[in-house]
Parts: structure tokens; sequence; C-alpha cells
């Protein structure tokens, strides 16, 4: 791949010293392509259109290795207005900034945009190359250097040093390597090195024996070879079989490098410029995003929503700007927004920076109307006029990831959020997040559920645990003489939107807090003790006395019902709480005994195993004295008590324990 690729890729981090990327900004014509052949030796024109009219047309490629710091990828964008898409493209993936502007012409309108364009990604390390000082005079060298000043000085780029320099005659080009190993030596990487890796794709071709190739700046984590890697945003899966750098093969290649990436199982008809290549699972793409814009104070000002061409990495999308907390967007404002990607869905993450342009052109910034970074990729279904959301906007703009996280938490109320939703969403690792979630000393509003499965905000976690403690005050006032209510139908006093494992979480804390007690499958109040009303109490005291007059032949509960005059379902409430109380046994076949007759049989039957090692089933039913409608149960009943056990057809003594 290395050969027939040409692609000149930097040689992974084993000879890049900080992994840093220079990239060449500027008017058409002002010599940037010269310049880079001058400092590397590589013509960074590829394309016969290219060489034979003098400009660039796509992104270019080079390595320049300098004094004192080592080895810098090289992109050299194209300066033509009609290619301010591709510049911004290179520009998105560059930590310094070698800005060229002619002497003879000074600042064109595409030094104005490209350096709007710089400003708005956050670029800060520059160098300025006041290139074909060999076609003007000292004057004009010094008119323009101080209009690129003028230029610079209000911009994150002002105080760069303005090197004079001839491509030509090669006056400045050793002054102009000190002053990029120096600002290379003091920036910091400005794409992100951590989070998935994510390679954005500015080139797609097939290659002889190879298959598909793509090329990218790498941000994130390092790609390696071998690696199953995802497209975004087609979801469609490859395999990387080679990567390279600057024509040397790597087996891993770190975030900030320029890279080619030898893709199997695609075609180059299933990739796109602007796809991103990535680990599965590790992010999604999106067709909504809030975000921070800052809006140029030579454009127009826009409406409450605007119709925008965004520019994002590689990527480019038609697109809907609504304003949050705002009518319009005013020439020079920072501001929230909503992004609305028209068509398919971009892959982004917080933290990204983008260009908006519109579709007419301005004067002094072509038609580039803003940038901004984005701040949410999956935000909540809110009104933009709600000031909770503006609120919350500010937190994920000057917090850190841990109020951040924090933040999406507590938004989504209760149904908390899953640890691996907040990893896609926000880049981090699974493990950070929960690491970062974990600290409660710092972080006390957030609650770990699921072994760190699920998290739920502190606040909507006592909403619910009210709910449910509303729940049980009414269940034991409408049902004074019932234990508990079932867990599962305490459960179903919570909002159709809570997890189960949230649900199961938030009863386990009232337990432990002491103000629910739960006794096998139902749960009661900690101080609820069950009673009977005055009425029950009447029926209560009548099925007592019948059943001790019955001793061990009750009615069943149907007869017992009719006879009292209470319906089948308050007779066995009433039961069931006689049964509680010891007063009542119940037996198979849904009889129920006073406690006394059962004892008494007790007595009886151990009474036998005192003098008979067996108990046969004739001699049981003499010692029961009832038919068989009750005899057999009342068996069964004494097996189940661990009095006695069957033995092929008789019964012996098992122990003398009791049942429950």
């Amino acid at each position: 791949m290395a050969d027939s690729a040409k692609e000149r890729e930097s040689p992974g981090e084993s000879t890049l010293a900080r992994g840093l990327v220079l990239g060449t900004a500027g008017h058409i014509d002002h010599g940037k392509t010269a310049l880079i052949r001058a400092l590397t030796g590589t013509s960074t024109d590829r394309l016969p259109e290219e060489q034979a009219r003098g400009i660039t047309i796509e992104l270019g490629f080079a390595a320049l290795d300098l004094a004192g710091f080592g080895r810098l990828s090289v992109i050299d964008v194209p300066g033509h207005e009609g290619l301010v898409r591709t510049m911004v493209s290179g520009a998105s993936g560059i930590d310094v900034l070698l800005l060229v502007v002619a002497a003879d012409e000074s600042v064109m309108p595409q030094t104005r945009e490209h350096v709007a364009i710089c400003d708005l990604l956050g670029i800060e390390s520059c160098v300025v190359a006041l290139t074909k000082t060999d076609l003007a005079d000292d004057e004009m060298i010094e008119l323009s250097s101080e209009e690129v000043s003028e230029l610079l000085a209000p911009t994150n780029l002002a105080g760069a040093p303005i090197v004079p320099v001839s491509s030509q005659t090669g006056e400045g080009l050793d002054a102009l390597r000190d002053a990029l190993a120096h600002a290379s030596g003091v920036a910091r990487p400005r794409t992100s090195r951590q989070g998935p890796p994510r390679l954005g794709v500015d080139r797609i071709f097939a290659m002889r024996g190879f298959g598909t190739v793509v090329t990218g700046t790498l941000v994130g984590s390092p790609l390696k070879l071998g690696e199953k890697v995802e497209i975004i945003p087609s979801g469609l899966n490859a395999r990387i079989r080679s990567l390279q750098s600057h024509g040397e093969e790597s087996e891993c290649v770190l975030p900030g490098a320029r890279c080619a990436a030898n893709l199997q199982g695609l075609e180059v008809a299933d990739l796109h410029r602007g796809d991103v290549v990535t680990l599965g699972g590790r992010m999604e793409a999106t067709r909504t995003a809030d975000v921070h814009v800052q809006w140029l104070p030579t454009s127009p000002a826009g409406q409450a929503i605007t119709s925008v061409e965004v520019l994002a990495g590689t990527a480019e999308r038609r697109a809907h700007l609504a304003a949050i907390g705002s009518e319009t967007f005013a020439p020079g404002d920072t501001q929230m927004a909503r992004l609305h990607i028209d068509g398919e869905a971009l892959a982004l993450l917080p933290g990204d920076r983008f260009i908006v342009r519109g579709f007419a052109k301005t004067a002094n910034a072509g038609a580039t109307l803003g940038g901004g970074i984005v701040l949410d990729t999956a935000p909540p279904r809110r009104r933009r006029s709600d000031p909770e959301l503006l609120e919350e906007l500010e937190r994920l703009r000057t917090g850190d990831s841990r109020a951040g996280l924090s933040a999406r938490v507590k938004r989504a109320g209760y149904s908390g959020r899953a640890t691996g939703d907040l990893a896609r969403e926000t880049g981090l690792e699974a493990g950070e997040v929960q690491s970062l979630l974990r600290d409660s000393a710092s972080n006390p509003a957030v609650l770990e559920v699921a072994g760190g499965q699920l998290w739920i905000d502190a606040l909507a976690s006592g909403r619910l645990e009210e709910r449910l403690l509303e729940g049980l005050v009414r269940f034991h006032r409408n049902e004074p003489m019932r234990p508990g209510m079932p867990r599962a139908t305490l459960r179903g006093e919570l909002p159709e939107n809570v997890p189960r494992e949230a649900a199961e979480f938030i009863l386990a804390r009232l337990e432990d807090a002491g103000k629910m007690v739960r006794e096998k499958d139902l749960v009661r109040l900690a101080e609820h003790r069950a009673v009977l009303d005055p009425e029950a109490q009447i029926v209560a005291e009548r099925i007592l006395s019948e059943a001790r007059e019955k001793n061990l032949d009750p009615p069943n509960p149907k007869d017992w019902a009719d006879q009292i005059g209470v319906s089948l379902e308050r007779l066995r409430d009433i039961l069931a709480h006689l049964e509680r109380q010891g007063e009542l046994v119940r037996a198979p076949g849904d009889l129920w005994f006073a406690r006394q007759a059962i004892d008494a049989l007790r007595e009886r039957v151990t009474a036998h195993f005192a003098e008979n090692a067996v108990l046969d089933t004739q001699t049981y039913k003499a010692l029961i004295g009832t038919s068989r409608r009750t005899a057999m149960p009342l068996m069964e009943l004494l097996d189940e008590m661990h009095i006695t056990r069957r033995q092929d057809e008789v019964r012996v003594l098992r122990g003398g324990g009791q049942r429950g």
C-alpha cells in the first residue's frame, strides 16, 4: 500500500514527537503548496488538474521534520472560495495553523474567511508565513505584516509570529522552521486524544491487491491493525487489514496522526467522504444536537430557525439551526441552539467543533455564518424556551466530565441512564463513566443502580420513594387487616418509565432505611400491624367459635361464607388474618382448622409412634376420626409440618417439627 497510495501519511507515534497536525490556510495562489514543497520536499498537488492549474483542489498531505521537535503531519488545504468545505475538512483536524499570506497581495477575502473558520474551530497555535517576499519591497512587506496582525488581533490567533519567506529563493525558510518548531513545542493537541478512535474519512480509493482504502486524521484513541470497526452513520462493519502513515506500515496509529486504513469487507461504493471509522458500539450518529454557537460579527442576523449548511470534521449536511432562549442569531453574539440535521445523521460527540454556512455570500467571510461546539448529541425533548434547558446546557458547556454526566442523569428523571448509553453519548469509556459517577464525595446527587449499569438522580429517587410510601399508606388504610401489599403491586405505583432495576433499588433503599419491611412477597410500612375492624372482629370470633366446635371437620370456605353472610373474598381475608395470628391452621384442599384441634391431633399421632414404628392409613383415619374429605388433607398437613413422612403405603415419624 505504501508506493501506490502516494499519501505520504505520518509514520505513527513511534516517529511522531507528539502526534500533532500542521495545517495550512490562506487565499488561493498565495503559495501554500509551494511553501510546503519547499519545507518538506513533497508536492501536495497530486491530481493532474491541480498540477496543471497550479491550485489545490483536494487536501494534500506531507510530513515535516523539525529540529528540536520531531515530525509533524502536514495538511495543505485549498484556498479557493468554492472549496471552503474541503478547507474546513482539513482544518478540523489540525493542531497548529500555518497561515499563508502573500506579501505582494496581503490579506484577501479567503484569508479573512479562513481565519474566521480557524478561530471558530478553536485553533490557537499559529505561525504566519508572509510569502512571495521576492516580489515585494520592504514597505509592502511591512504593510502586509500590519494588516495580518490587525486581522488576527480579535481572534484566538492574536500575537502569532509573522515570518517573511520566499519559496523561490529559500529566504526565511530556516526562520519559519524555527518558528514552527517553537509553536509546535508549546501547542496542546486541539483534537481529542480520548474516547473512541475516530477516523473522519476525507479520501476513499481502491488499490490493486489491497482493496478499499480510506484516509483521514485520527482523533480519540489509537487504531490498531486487525481491529473490527464500524462505519458511522451507515453501520457497516469491516476489519482493518493494514494501516499506513506517510508511506510506512504500522500496527498501531496514535491520535493526531494522518492515517490510511485498508478496510477488508467493504467496497469503495459503500463509503462516503464524511463517514467516520470507529469501533463498534462506541458511538452513534445523531440528527439532533444541542450546541453553543458563535455568530460572526460580519454575518447577517439569523431568524430563530435558520437554514444552514453544517460542516463537521470531514462531513457536510444541510441543517436547521434553532435558537434556544433567543429569537434571533445576532451578529457577534454567542448563544445556545439546537441543530437539526437534514438527511443522513452525523457522527458527533460533545466537544466537537463545527462550522455553519449560509447560502448567500457576505462581504468578509464568504458564506460562513459562524460556528461552535457540540454540547449534547442526545438532547431532551423540551421547548427551546424552557429556562431549565438553557441552565442545563450552560452546565454542560462550563462543567467537567462529571458535571456533564450528572446533568444527563438528572434530566433523565425517573428513567435513569444506563452506563452504556452515557458512554456512547459522551465518548467516555464505560469504566470511566462509572468511576466519575461513583465519586459520592463530590457527586452525591447521583445514585448507582444494578452494580453501576444504571444511574438515577437522587432527587428523582426521593420522589419515587415518596410515591411508594404514599401507596403503602393508602393500601394499609383501605386494607387494614392485610399484613402487607404484594411487592409487584407496589411497584405498579411507579410510573411506567421507571426501569425494573430502578424500582427494586428504590424498594431496597426504603427497606434499608427502616421505612418499609419485606416479608416474603409482601411489603408493609415498618409501623403497620394488621388489625380487624369491628365488623370483621365479630366475624372472626364466630369463625373461631365454629372452627373449635367443628374440630377436624370444618366447612369449606364457600359454605362458611354463606352461613355467616359475608362475601367469600371478605371471609378469606379474615381467615388469612387468623392464620397469621396463629388461631387457625390452613391445610391442603383449602380447609381451615382451629389451632387447638391440630395440636391435639399431633399429640395423638406422636403418642402412636411412641409404641409403633409405622402408621398405616386405616389407623391414621381412626386417629383423625373424620371422613375422607378432611382426613386426607390432614395427613398431608402433618407431612408438611414435618411430623410424619410417607413411606410406601404407611407413614413414619419424621421429627416433630412445626411447619412454617
